[in-house]
Parts: C-alpha cells; sequence; structure tokens
C-alpha cells in the first residue's frame, strides 16, 4: 500500500499549500450541487481535481462532487475532498480530507488528514498511524484511556439525544467533520452521528474504527473504545 499512501500524502500536501498560499475569496463560493447533494465549493471542486489527478491510477473514483470516475480499474477509491466544509469556510480549524482504497467491497486502506493542523492518519491490515504531515514521523495510534468527551456530530438534527446525554451526565462536543472525528475516535470517549450516511462519509474513518465498539444503523453511527459508555449510549439512542 506505500504506493497508495505516498500518493494520497502528496495530494494532502498540494492541498494544504494550496489553502495556505491562496487568499482567493473565491474559495467559499458555492459553485454547483454535487453528487452527494450538497453544494460543493470552489475549493471542494479544486481538491477533488488534485486527488483524481494523484489516484486515477490506483482505481475508479467515488466522490462527494463528482460522483463517479470510471477509470476501468476493479479498485475504488472512495474520497471526500474537504471534511468539513463549513467549518473551513467559518475559519473553524476543524476540517480535512479522507480517502478509502476498497476491492470487493472491503477497504483495504485509508488516510485521513486534519487540514487546519497537518495531523494525518493511515491504515492497512499492517498498520495504523499518526503523524504530522509535516515531518511523517509515524506513531502507532494507541487508545486514550484518559479521554473525558465524546464527539457529537450533527447534534443539530436530533431530536432527543442531546437531552438525555444531559440527563445521563455524558459529555461532548460536536465539531462537524465527521470522517475526522471518526479518525479520531480512539482519542475519545465516542463518536456519535445521528442521521443519512453517505459512503464517503463513513468509508475511510469507519474502517479506522475495526478495533472498538460499533453500532451502525441506517441513520445512526456510533463507536467507542468503551464498552460501559458504548452500553449506556445504546440504552437509549
Amino acid at each position: 500500500m506505500k504506493d497508495f499512501f505516498d500518493a494520497a500524502i502528496i495530494a494532502n500536501i498540494e492541498i494544504i499549500e494550496l489553502l495556505e498560499n491562496n487568499s482567493d475569496e473565491d474559495f467559499y463560493q458555492s459553485i454547483s450541487l454535487g453528487a452527494g447533494g450538497d453544494v460543493s465549493s470552489k475549493i471542494d471542486l479544486l481538491a477533488e481535481e488534485i486527488f483524481i489527478q494523484h489516484l486515477s491510477v490506483f482505481g475508479n473514483i467515488y466522490s462527494e462532487e463528482c460522483g463517479f470516475v470510471d477509470n476501468k480499474k476493479s479498485d475504488e477509491i472512495i474520497i471526500d475532498p474537504i471534511d468539513g466544509s463549513d467549518n473551513f469556510a467559518s475559519n473553524l480549524p476543524y476540517y480535512g480530507t479522507s480517502v478509502a482504497l476498497k476491492r470487493d467491497g472491503k477497504c483495504l486502506a485509508a488516510v485521513v488528514v486534519n487540514l487546519s493542523n497537518g495531523e494525518l492518519f493511515l491504515k492497512d491490515k499492517n498498520r495504523f498511524e499518526r503523524a504530522n504531515i509535516k515531518d511523517l514521523k509515524f506513531e502507532k495510534v494507541e487508545k486514550n484511556i484518559y479521554s473525558k468527551v465524546g464527539l457529537f456530530e450533527r447534534t443539530y438534527c436530533s431530536k432527543g439525544t442531546p437531552e438525555l446525554m444531559r440527563r445521563y451526565g455524558i459529555k461532548y462536543r460536536s465539531p462537524g467533520a465527521f470522517a475526522l472525528s471518526l479518525a479520531y475516535a480512539h482519542d475519545v470517549d465516542f463518536v456519535l452521528y445521528e442521521g443519512k450516511m453517505r459512503e464517503y462519509d463513513i468509508a475511510a474513518g469507519l474502517y479506522m474504527c475495526e478495533d472498538l465498539y460499533v453500532e451502525k444503523r441506517e441513520d445512526l453511527l456510533l463507536v467507542s473504545q468503551n464498552k460501559e459508555i458504548f452500553g449506556k449510549i445504546l440504552q437509549f439512542i
């Protein structure tokens, strides 16, 4: 998987440089309706172009913005070019990219990058590691047993769960970048998502949660490193 990882890292470096060196306010402008149903901004489309350029050799592309790109390959690359676009537009430092390599419906490798601080996660069957993209000094991802909060994505769509969280004394944050939150699942008590899920929202991040407790339903996903918290939340969702 080294060539795939190298290409994904190079693509992310180019995207980071694009964000750091370009003050173009058009970045934030809505351009078109993406294949996933959300409105695509200029930066979404530029990031997608960079990924397609570097990753097409590895498989057909399935991306949030353009949909399906047939490269006459047997493998498939699932891409979310900018995870947390609204955060980026709002200058909130929690947005990233998500890339997964799949074969016969099974994920073989994934890369998730926090573009705001350069933190990089990559995983295949042999390694699950993190580094900063600026120095690429990798270390094994370990569970953070001292965590005190979870991540609850799309809280604004939930009708009753926030009140139940309050009642049970479960602390959480709602940062607004789902794939990125899944990549950080080993650092926090849990990651919870309520609402419609699309393949490019979860392909890479969920693959990074294979060793955690997972409950996946049509409109809900809960992952946790903590069996007690996992069971407590399951009781009321």
